[in-house]
């Protein structure tokens, strides 16, 4: 009697001939729907809802990554996207660069990030049903451990599909109870219009804001926002069938559920219809959950509770999983256990998501704001964007100018704020820049730790010896992504027309975000012309970014 064949097993970390729509649809519900909400309502009952930017102007970062990085994954000979080190870089520092990102970003980066996205939806669970913020977060993390039982990167893609579906009928059902219970668009519109404060979507020249605005938009996007999808994105995009399918997948969901985007932010606007009283005792974040007792019935109140833990469990299942990646299939098995077999990888690697589970929700528990995480991860990244921009594009960035990078952004932020807390004449030269420059503390500390970042890595990298001619030859061969290589056959870059891509995007998103504005103050024709231009300027961006994708995958 023939034996019977062994089922295969899959890995947890990666898949493979993935479908645009089902990778572009996970990336999509795994972005910021949980937390951008609270931090808008937070900005709003401050008076500043220019201070969204922040978290807005980081598109300029994710318009340039979909021109220039998305589509050289495709062609980039690993599972998972640490491995990029080994294949790009050489000698004992890529090994070392390798095995310290395997463990700084799946146990310390990724976990902060997560910690941020426990303590939103743990502050919904307390709200809802009257418990402490420490008892919500408790609950998800009881959630989450028994999601990771089925979080594969092959099933995160999938239940991710199914997720959105019931996501967006949720929407759909809580906005109409929003118009019908607490006030229509036009009542809302009148009350932005009659508020005492001066709500603008733009900041005012002049100001701290603009100076902060400027900033966000010409600095930090490239400086601290790590733009080429080294990351959980990075990840999913590595599972497309082909680089048209990448485009796709980076461009075409944003297009489709930009109606349901327009409305999920419009729902923190109706915090300025609720009275102040109801919000006692909470902060700007927090008190986003009081739109929903006045809009919905009691028994009703599961809806909001399965409209936020939609989001939250792609949105943890999918950076548990990543982080996962690098402390299983990039730091244990490369340094720990070599010989493991595929049962013994995905054992681990259960038990390495349900530990990073653990950890971000024990950081959680002593956070007390969203935006505090973001602006720090902000912080201890300064200066390091640059690295990952050029190692794409320049044969001279070796592993010892990323490595440089990372633990200087690192050291660097702490002290700056230790010097500030404790040393008197710091803190008066500061104090002097601040004023005399018009900023606030964070654009300032932003700047300076770029500076003095990219001084460190810039220097590094010209006292230590270039990436071996061979692995340089093998990688700019192999991905052809153009740029300075000194070797042939490496590809082109077409940079204008990636450019020119990459300046629609950022036209077309800003664009997005006026809609949103015109749109909660009810002029109408002002919310269609925008809207209409952002349409238009996205599908163009989307056509052109095909165009160029299919030079380069020709050539």
């Amino acid at each position: 009697m023939p034996k019977k064949k062994k089922k295969s097993l899959k890995n947890l970390f990666y898949s493979s001939n993935e479908s645009w729509w089902i990778i572009g649809f996970s990336i999509f519900i795994s972005g910021g729907m949980l937390t951008n909400p609270q931090i808008i309502t937070s900005f709003l009952l401050k008076g500043n809802l220019e201070g969204m930017w922040i978290i807005w102007a980081g598109l300029t970062g994710v318009a340039f990554g979909k021109a220039f990085f998305a589509h050289l994954w495709k062609n980039v000979p690993v599972k998972t996207e640490n491995e990029l080190i080994l294949f790009r870089f050489s000698g004992k520092g890529a090994k070392i660069l390798h095995a310290f990102r395997s463990i700084y970003v799946g146990g310390i980066i990724a976990p902060l990030g997560l910690a941020m996205v426990f303590l939103a939806f743990g502050r919904i669970l307390a709200f809802l049903f009257d418990i402490s913020d420490h008892s919500g977060i408790i609950i998800s993390l009881i959630i989450v451990l028994i999601s990771t039982f089925f979080n594969s990167l092959r099933q995160r893609l999938r239940l991710d599909n199914i997720y959105l579906l019931f996501f967006i009928v949720i929407l759909i059902i809580l906005f109409s109870f929003l118009v019908k219970n607490i006030g229509s668009l036009h009542h809302l519109s009148q009350t932005i219009h009659n508020s005492s404060i001066q709500y603008r979507i733009l900041p005012k020249t002049g100001t701290k804001a603009f100076t902060a605005f400027l900033v966000f938009f010409l600095v930090q996007w490239w400086s601290a926002s790590i733009i080429d999808f080294p990351n959980l994105t990075g990840q999913k995009l590595m599972a497309a069938k082909k680089i048209s399918d990448i485009t796709k997948s980076v461009v075409l969901p944003s297009l489709l559920f930009s109606v349901f985007t327009l409305v999920l932010y419009t729902i923190p606007f109706y915090i300025l219809m609720i009275n102040p009283s109801v919000m006692k005792g909470l902060n700007g974040e927090e008190a986003f959950m009081t739109i929903f007792p006045k809009a919905l019935p009691d028994y009703l109140y599961f809806i909001v509770v399965l409209f936020f833990l939609l989001p939250f469990i792609t949105s943890v299942n999918s950076t548990q999983n990543w982080a996962g990646s690098l402390l299983v299939q990039n730091f244990y098995i490369y340094y720990i256990r070599k010989d493991a077999d595929e049962k013994h990888i995905n054992r681990t690697g259960l038990i390495v998501m349900i530990l990073i589970a653990i950890l971000s929700a024990t950081t959680a528990l002593f956070a007390d704001s969203i935006l505090g995480i973001i602006k720090y991860l902000f912080v201890i990244s300064a200066g390091v964007g640059p690295v990952f921009i050029l190692r794409w594009y320049w044969y001279r960035i070796n592993a010892w100018s990323q490595l440089s990078a990372m633990i200087s952004s690192l050291i660097y932020a702490n002290l700056y704020q230790i010097l500030y807390d404790n040393v008197a004449n710091f803190k008066i030269f500061i104090d002097n820049l601040l004023q005399r420059l018009n900023m606030d503390f964070y654009p300032l500390e932003l700047i300076l730790l770029t500076i003095a970042v990219c001084l460190t890595w810039l220097i590094v990298t010209f006292l230590t010896k270039p990436t071996n001619k061979n692995i340089i030859e093998r990688f700019a061969q192999t991905v052809k992504p153009g740029g300075c290589w000194n070797v042939n056959n490496c590809g082109k870059i077409y940079f204008w027309k990636r450019f020119a891509v990459a300046i629609i995007f950022v036209i077309s998103d800003f664009s997005f975000y006026i809609t949103v504005w015109h749109f909660v103050n009810g002029d109408y024709i002002l919310f269609g012309l925008f809207y209409i231009l952002y349409l238009v300027f996205k599908i163009v961006a989307y056509i052109r970014l095909n165009k160029v994708n299919n030079y380069y995958d020709k050539g």
